[in-house]
């Protein structure tokens, strides 16, 4: 059976009829989801009105999942909480690929500080042979942040 236009469209953009009120997106994102790339179900990611506070406008980040209808499993989270996460994702990247210790960061709220976990070495070890292969993906990912980066602190 054909699918309709419109339910081409429904799969790839993010939806406007939910308790998270989009007012920026990237839709189309399956093509560009890293190690995803074209087999994901993560639609689009939006910035928008946080669904948990219905008073308020609190900015949040969502990840649109679609697996033939909206999915439950799509996260939202704070401003605060997605750049935090960036920052982990970087100083593990560069401990890795640079051998960089991990230094605490000193901010308004008080130390971030990055623990290694002990885990099982071979988790680690395929973690690892992951961050290997797919390093060009990441590097181009780093890119698009970097270059965001540069151009919010008005950097050339």
């Amino acid at each position: 059976m054909m699918e309709t236009a419109e339910k081409t469209k429904e799969r790839e953009s993010v939806p406007l009829r939910r308790a998270h009120k989009p007012i920026y997106a990237i839709n189309g994102y399956a093509a560009v989801d890293g190690y995803y790339k074209n087999d994901t179900d993560a639609v689009g990611i939006s910035v928008g009105k946080a669904q948990w506070d219905k008073k308020n406008v609190i900015p949040s980040v969502k990840v649109w999942r679609y697996k033939g209808k909206w999915s439950r499993q799509s996260e939202e989270t704070t401003f605060t909480r997605a750049l935090d996460m960036a920052m982990l994702v970087i100083k593990v990247l560069d401990k890795h690929y640079h051998g960089k210790d991990f230094e605490t960061v000193n901010s308004i709220y008080g130390v971030l500080k990055v623990d290694e976990i002990e885990c099982d070495p071979a988790i680690k070890e395929e973690f690892g042979a992951f961050l290997n292969e797919n390093k060009k993906d990441i590097d181009a990912h780093i890119h698009i942040l970097h270059s965001a980066l540069e151009s919010y602190l008005g950097k050339p």
